[in-house]
């Protein structure tokens, strides 16, 4: 009897939630700035639990701990790759979703797009933004990136986006370009909670 060639398992996903930064410019935690009924890090939590096996929210030591059974406060303390390595040491087996609390525009079918056309061959599959750079905070982070992304940490590389233009990953176009906006000042904030409130009515 011939013998099947091996296939390559595609690793579970898990999803992560970051909402550890300093909202400096936002002055006030991004991740409890209220969108219609709930805080932002809840909205965006429920958005992976419909993708993902298992979902954290990454807070920082002093930010209030969302009521969640995996919240996961970054021992890193360097922003989203900080976060993202903080993911990587609790699950280095799986890929990662990770999606910014100061992303409040991402829509399910940005989620969607990304998830059914994940390449679990790449290190990761992310979007293109409006300027053709990979958006790394909306994209699928796979496990074989962990050491790669700890060796720019230990490097004192600390931008995601430049691993994401210096590796193998996949970029696709985005389905709603617009949903890739992050709002991190008050007057943003502003502006695009009257418009997710008035496009809901």
């Amino acid at each position: 009897m011939a013998l099947l060639p091996d296939t390559e398992v595609t690793p579970p996903l898990w999803g992560l939630v970051l909402g550890g930064g300093q909202s400096t410019r936002m002055g006030t935690d991004k991740a409890w700035l209220p969108y219609g009924n709930q805080p932002q890090w809840k909205r965006a939590y429920e958005l992976l639990q419909r993708y993902c096996e298992c979902v954290y929210v990454s807070v920082n030591p002093e930010q209030q701990r969302p009521a969640v059974e995996n919240c996961q406060i970054d021992s890193y303390q360097q922003g989203p790759m900080g976060g993202l390595l903080t993911a990587f040491g609790t699950n280095s087996s799986v890929a990662w979703l990770v999606l910014a609390v100061d992303m409040p525009l991402v829509q399910h079918v940005t989620l969607e797009s990304l998830v059914q056309n994940r390449n679990s061959a790449s290190l990761a599959t992310a979007f293109a933004g409006a300027d053709a750079l990979p958006e790394p905070l909306v994209t699928i982070y796979e496990p074989r990136s962990f050491s790669l992304i700890r060796l720019l940490f230990e490097k004192n590389h600390l931008s995601l986006r430049k691993f994401l233009t210096t590796s193998d990953v996949t970029l696709l176009c985005p389905p709603q370009p617009s949903e890739l906006i992050s709002v991190d000042t008050p007057e943003a904030y502003r502006y695009w909670k009257e418009q997710l409130a008035s496009s809901s009515c």
